[in-house]
This record gives C-alpha cells, sequence and structure tokens, in this order.
C-alpha cells in the first residue's frame, strides 16, 4: 500500500498492516540521484540467504531515475519501505533517516554505490546472536570499479576485540582509514541509538566508530563480504572539498570551516555521551583529548582519508582527527 504524507511518499511495510512482530534486521538505503548503480545494490540485498529483514529507503529529493527504479522494486517486494524526501536535507540526516525508522536488534546501512555478498547478513547475525559484547560485525572489502570488474582486496580492515572499551577506542583512532566497517557491518542498533548516528559534518562517520568502539567490540571476518565501488563519481576520498560540504549542506557554497575542528570536538562529546557513569565518562574524555592533535593548522585544514590505490595498505592514521 502506498501513501502520502508532508509532501513524502512512503511504501507501507506490512508489519504497518497490523503484524506488531518487529524484524530482527533492518536495513537502510539512503540515496540521492543513484540510478546508475541502484539496481545492481538492491540485487545484492535482496539476495542475501538471511531474509527475513525490512529495507528501509529514503530516496533525498532525487532527480534521475532512482523514484522510478525504487517503485519498481517496491511493488515486487513486501519487505521495502519508501520515503521520498520533498528536498534533499543533506546526505547525513538522510543517512540518520533510516537509522531513525529501524525496528530491527541489528541494523545495516546500504549505500546505492556497493554492492555485498549474499551470505553478508546471514554470516554476521550469526556471529552477533552468539555474542553480545559484539557492536559491529563485518567481513572483508574488496573494490569494484564503476563497470563492476572486482579489483584489489583492501587491506586496511581491522577487529577490535580488547575487553577495555579505552584500548577499543585508541585502536580506532589510530588504525581507522577508509570507515569500511560502517558501509559494510552489521551493527547493534541499540548502540548505535547511544552513539547519536551520524553527525552532519564530514568524516563523522569516524567519529561514529570510535562511539561504537566504547560500546563493544568489532569482529572482521576472514571472507569478502563487502564490495566498495571505487572512482571519482561515487567516492568521497575522491571529491573536492567544496562537493563534500554541498552533499551535506546543499546550498554550500564554499568547504566546511574549521571541518576537522569540528570533528575533534565531536570525538570529545561522543566520548562523554557513551559511557553510562561518570567516572567513565571522565576517562573516556580524557582518553579522547589525548587522541586528538589540537593545533590550529589541522583545525582549520579540510581533511579526509588520502585517496590511496585501491587496496594499498593504508598510512593514514586518526590520531589526530
Amino acid at each position: 500500500m502506498r501513501q502520502r504524507r508532508h509532501g513524502w511518499e512512503r511504501t507501507v511495510s506490512p508489519a504497518e498492516g497490523g503484524d506488531e512482530t518487529s524484524p530482527l534486521v533492518s536495513v537502510g538505503l539512503p540515496v540521492f540521484n543513484g540510478a546508475a548503480f541502484l539496481s545492481q545494490a538492491l540485487d545484492s540485498v535482496l539476495a542475501q540467504t538471511y531474509t527475513s529483514f525490512e529495507l528501509i529507503i529514503s530516496d533525498n529529493a532525487s532527480t534521475d531515475a532512482t523514484p522510478d527504479i525504487l517503485r519498481e522494486y517496491a511493488a515486487r517486494d513486501a519487505r521495502i519501505y519508501i520515503i521520498r524526501q520533498p528536498a534533499n536535507i543533506g546526505v547525513a540526516r538522510n543517512q540518520n533517516v533510516v537509522a531513525r525508522r529501524a525496528r530491527g536488534t541489528f541494523f545495516k546501512w546500504v549505500f546505492a554505490n556497493d554492492e555485498f555478498a549474499p551470505t553478508l547478513l546471514a554470516d554476521c547475525v550469526a556471529v552477533m546472536q552468539g555474542d553480545p559484547s559484539v557492536v559491529l560485525c563485518y567481513g572483508r572489502t574488496q573494490f569494484i570499479d564503476l563497470a563492476g570488474n572486482r579489483l584489489e582486496v583492501y587491506q586496511g580492515d581491522f577487529d577490535v576485540l580488547s575487553a577495555d572499551p579505552l584500548e577499543r577506542y585508541r585502536i580506532v583512532r589510530k588504525r581507522l582509514h577508509l570507515c569500511s566497517a560502517i558501509q559494510g557491518g552489521l551493527i547493534r542498533r541499540p548502540a548505535l541509538q547511544r552513539c547519536g548516528y551520524t553527525g552532519n559534518y564530514p568524516c563523522s562517520d569516524r567519529v561514529l566508530l570510535a562511539g561504537l568502539a566504547l560500546e563493544g567490540r568489532f569482529i572482521l571476518l576472514p571472507q569478502i563480504l563487502f564490495y566498495r565501488r571505487w572512482g571519482a563519481s561515487v567516492a568521497t576520498p575522491l571529491r573536492t572539498p567544496l562537493e563534500v560540504a554541498q552533499s551535506y549542506r546543499p546550498a554550500a557554497t564554499r568547504s566546511f570551516p574549521f571541518a576537522n575542528l569540528h570533528r575533534r570536538l565531536a570525538q570529545v562529546v561522543v566520548a562523554l555521551r557513551v559511557p553510562r557513569d561518570w567516572r567513565s565518562k571522565v576517562r573516556s574524555v580524557w582518553t579522547a583529548l589525548q587522541c586528538t592533535e589540537w593545533n590550529r593548522r589541522t583545525s582549520r585544514r579540510f581533511s579526509s582519508p588520502p585517496s590511496d590505490p585501491p587496496g594499498a595498505t593504508p598510512s593514514h592514521s586518526d590520531a589526530a582527527a
């Protein structure tokens, strides 16, 4: 059933028709003008061997064929729920729309340029159901080009296994390069809620991952489960600072001022927000401050992860981020 409310289109899921049972897994796909690769992304989600999930899609006022593609898929799969934004609300806010609508215990972000192995959900659900200390589970990342050809396997994925929240936080701040864990991983939704989702500024997913590390462990599976498309038209690290700013704030006419300072302050905020008791909060904030370089040059300069050749071992560290 399809309804219109407040300017956006929604395809109502079966659960809204009377079934109050929530799915174990929610998949969220935020999209803006993603028609080029949207069908491939949807096909890889709908081909998952684990089938008991809801797929929430927020179309961020696309002007290409995205709405037509979404209507076609929704007409043939009852698990799909579509939200149509009346105007472009920016990439981070659109990501948060699908996350906040999720009902499952586990949440998976999906992006319209990427593809996934058919066992991704099944493999990750099995791990996370068996170990409540795990807040994020993902597989290895392989790059694909714009034509879908398989490229190198990314060497920068890592797990975070320590029982000490502060040690996990330090590991993420030191080793994080590309945020494949967010794009390719399954996340425990209550932990995502406590971290506050993604912020409306560049590289906010890096802050989110640091917050998740305070919540629990990350498991990296040995098999390739995530195929990340790489090219100038789809990879954020290859975009100009102004293009990145406009993806977050569509009316922007210049790059983010003090972008790195914004992210550094956000690292302190998430370190204060996530721990339950005040002693842990103080220790987390102190650790965040120790991991952060506070100087004028790096606070003013826009930065995002460098555009290393796909599969190259990263030299970038987030110790100053």
